[in-house]
């Protein structure tokens, strides 16, 4: 407990010290560079997945406190625009799985999970009933989140100028007050993750989370804003477990697959730009907001990186989470057509 502890405090010290630097999403990818490191030279800790619920959470009312109510019906536009990107994402990952296939010389249910754009630790665990090889669905997934947690943020944070965001002071809001804001964010987190163990389905956590952050805000602080300090506490904890997750085991079956993996997470990235472009084309949404919405990386780690930019993080949140849950719906779908049907398991 004591080494994790530890662990976390270096985080949390190192995002502050890169965000007050100026680096865009500082929090979060100074906890990543630090999960790295830390796996790699000093020692590899495993946290319990409650972990990153309480981050999700921390995550969503923050973002509840952004929502702006005249702007939700608003969000009924982007509905054909997503449901034709998110076709060609789950269209494009099943491509990819098809190349990743003959380039790794894979089983071909390997290859489909490896390739399934999102929900990495469901697709991981679902991955072993269907006798794919659990090492390189999970070496795969660890590291395309972390390209994409890594790159994607610091990407958009320098192309639109987003620099560090300084910690709330008594100029823009009371102290009291933003010591009061903090206990309540962290009284809504213990609140949500007690709730998520009995509401189980995807994106969950966020989901109550930005809803009882939109009900704090507009019932009982209106003229408040959630201190800085929330936000980037989250970022830490995202970036810490993610940075963790990627240790010399998973680089070592990278590494065994070859330069199949390399080139398949570089089709990743350029097929998450195009429907990037695509989205932006056909929505109001600026293309660097479209770009973290549609990007395959995690609702929480997207938005997030949105809210310190000071993008429009309600929408990125929305379409991330709906993305995820969009891809568990059609999951049994996918699985009976592209599942080789000789590596199921018997019934």
């Amino acid at each position: 407990m004591g080494s994790k502890l530890v662990f976390l405090a270096v985080s949390f010290a190192v995002g502050w010290l890169v965000q007050m630097l100026g680096m865009p999403a500082g929090w979060l990818l100074g906890a990543l560079a630090t999960g790295i490191f830390w796996s790699f030279f000093v020692q590899k800790l495993i946290f319990k997945s409650e972990l990153f619920t309480v981050s999700l959470a921390l995550v969503g009312i923050s973002i509840g406190f952004m929502v702006i109510p005249e702007e939700l019906w608003a969000y009924r536009m982007l509905l054909p625009a997503f449901l034709l990107t998110l076709a060609l994402t789950l269209a494009g990952g099943i491509l990819l799985g098809k190349g990743f296939e003959k380039w790794a010389h894979t089983t071909g249910n390997t290859a489909f999970f490896c390739c399934l754009p999102g929900g990495a630790s469901e697709v991981i665990a679902l991955s072993e009933r269907y006798q794919a090889d659990q090492r390189i669905v999970a070496a795969f997934h660890t590291t395309r989140i972390t390209l994409f947690v890594l790159v994607v943020p610091l990407l958009v944070g320098l192309a639109t100028g987003g620099g560090g965001v300084s910690l709330p002071t008594a100029a823009t809001q009371p102290f009291a007050a933003d010591a009061w804001l903090v206990f309540l964010a962290l009284l809504g987190a213990a609140v949500i993750f007690c709730l998520a163990r009995f509401v189980t389905f995807p994106g969950a956590p966020m989901f109550l989370a930005i809803a009882l952050g939109f009900a704090v805000h507009q019932l009982l602080v209106p003229e408040y804003s959630m201190p800085n300090i929330v936000l980037g506490s989250a970022q830490v904890l995202i970036g810490s477990l993610i940075g963790m997750r990627f240790d010399r085991k998973t680089l070592k079956e990278l590494s065994r697959i070859g330069a199949a993996s390399a080139a398949a997470l570089a089709l990743y990235v350029v097929m998450s730009v195009g429907l990037a472009l695509i989205f932006f084309v056909l929505t109001p949404l600026p293309f660097f907001t479209s770009l973290l919405a549609i990007v395959p990386a995690g609702a929480a780690e997207m938005a997030s990186t949105a809210a310190q930019l000071e993008l429009d993080a309600t929408a990125v949140a929305t379409l991330q989470m709906l993305r995820v849950l969009a891809l568990f719906i059609a999951l049994p779908f996918l699985i009976k057509l592209f599942a080789k049907k000789e590596n199921q398991p018997a019934s």
